[in-house]
């Protein structure tokens, strides 16, 4: 029996040119607050942030339709091909990507994916996405013409594991091609050399992946193929695979519309009766600290000013790994039959602040919109893996993994839109 086709591959990109890499490389986009983000696009032009930018990034007075976020983005594009800030690599090739932080590295490879890999299901999914999001990354996708920061994904593999010694040995051969980033993460990158390749994907040879960050671009990446299929550069998408055991997992907190309730104690008195009902308890707390969740099972509830400690009924003897998680029991005994809002719907209901933002922004924007904050113990990864292996997706935005990859270090040329007069790469 034959070895299926290699769903990971070289590809010819182009690489920031160090003396740009401060100017351009930008930090993820959900690990920016929109405040955030508007500041950077307005402070530095150069920044990749210009090129990626979404509605709530703009101003009220901005014109927020699809198209002209597009336009935007490809504009932007344009002008830092025109600043020569990328230099083409001229060959196929994979790359070493390592993180290092406080708690330790991870180091990953950077390639190209095959998008049937998706539905073909030897690279998992375990969170929805939004239908709005994902239009918009779609439509970036034919418009703007480029790609530039990875799906990351996940292999099962431990420290000891001959994927992860082989990136080591590809690291310690010669010094990183390029390093950028901060005191609290610093990012290195090599050209993987050509003699290792092969070595490096025949260690992935029939491996399952796990997306860990970037549901929406590969949604997206998978409806702008399904819109042009006969376009082979559409077959790809950039990636980073990661070793499993060397990510680390935070918590992604809610802030939620009530639909239901006019003031605060109507809301607190039936999200008590509910709870008390099912075999939970919900007490008030002094402050955001007595809040956060110790273990899982516990949530800190934000209500106009005042902090509880929601502790949610024990999950059934018998329910899978989706159903187990708190992310889907508050969706599923809270947020929908209290507050009357459905996660899984693009009407604008949730909103979701990274705990890497502080509880102070979760404060702000459910102070801002008359919401309700609604604060999460992290899951863990083997939890995210046997959620994709079970086959079922949690609601968007239930996972945040730190550090990530950045994106304007790479970019993958698609030969459309800004970059219509580039090679796709």
């Amino acid at each position: 029996m034959s070895n299926p086709e290699s769903v990971l591959e070289p590809f010819a990109g182009w690489l920031v040119k160090p003396q740009w890499a401060d100017r351009v490389i930008s930090r993820a986009y959900d690990n920016l607050t929109p405040g955030q983000r508007r500041s950077i696009a307005r402070e530095n032009p150069y920044s990749y942030v210009n090129v990626t930018r979404s509605s709530e990034d703009l101003l009220d007075d901005e014109n927020l339709s699809l198209d002209h976020l597009v336009t935007q983005g490809a504009a932007a594009l344009t002008r830092l091909l025109a600043a020569e800030v990328f230099a083409p690599t001229g060959r196929r090739a994979l790359y070493l990507y390592r993180l290092t932080h406080a708690r330790g590295s991870q180091t990953g490879l950077i390639c190209a994916v095959a998008v049937s890999g998706f539905e073909e299901g030897r690279i998992r999914v375990h969170e929805g996405v939004r239908e709005d999001r994902t239009e918009l990354l779609t439509a970036h996708l034919m418009g703007v013409g480029a790609t530039s920061h990875p799906v990351a994904l996940a292999v099962r593999a431990w420290a000891d594991s001959e994927y992860a010694e082989r990136l080591d040995e590809v690291a310690a051969a010669a010094p990183p091609d390029l390093e950028f980033g901060s005191n609290l993460v610093s990012h290195q990158i090599w050209t993987v050399p050509a003699e290792m390749t092969d070595r490096l994907l025949k260690a992935l040879a029939d491996k399952t992946l796990y997306v860990t960050d970037g549901h929406h671009r590969s949604a997206a990446a998978q409806r702008a193929l399904r819109c042009d299929p006969g376009n082979p550069v559409l077959t790809r998408t950039l990636a980073a695979v990661f070793p499993h055991s060397q990510l680390h997992v935070e918590a992604y907190h809610r802030v939620v519309a009530d639909q239901r309730h006019d003031n605060r104690d109507d809301l607190l008195w039936a999200l008590r009766s509910r709870t008390s009902y099912m075999g939970g308890e919900l007490e008030r707390v002094e402050g955001a600290e007595d809040a956060r969740p110790r273990w899982r099972g516990e949530v800190g509830v934000y209500a106009a000013g005042s902090w509880h400690r929601l502790t949610l009924p024990p999950p059934d003897s018998e329910a899978g790994a989706l159903d187990s998680l708190d992310v889907d029991r508050l969706r599923r005994l809270v947020i929908d039959p209290v507050l009357g809002a459905d996660e899984l719907a693009a009407t604008g209901t949730a909103d979701y602040v990274p705990d890497t933002a502080g509880l102070d922004e979760l404060v702000r924007r459910c102070d801002a919109g008359s919401r309700v904050g609604f604060v999460m113990y992290p899951l863990s990864v083997d939890e995210l893996l046997a959620v994709a292996d079970e086959g079922s997706k949690m609601p968007p935005k239930s996972s945040f993994f730190y550090p990530k990859p950045r994106a304007g270090a790479f970019l993958r040329v698609l030969g459309q839109g800004a970059t219509a007069h580039l090679t796709p790469s």
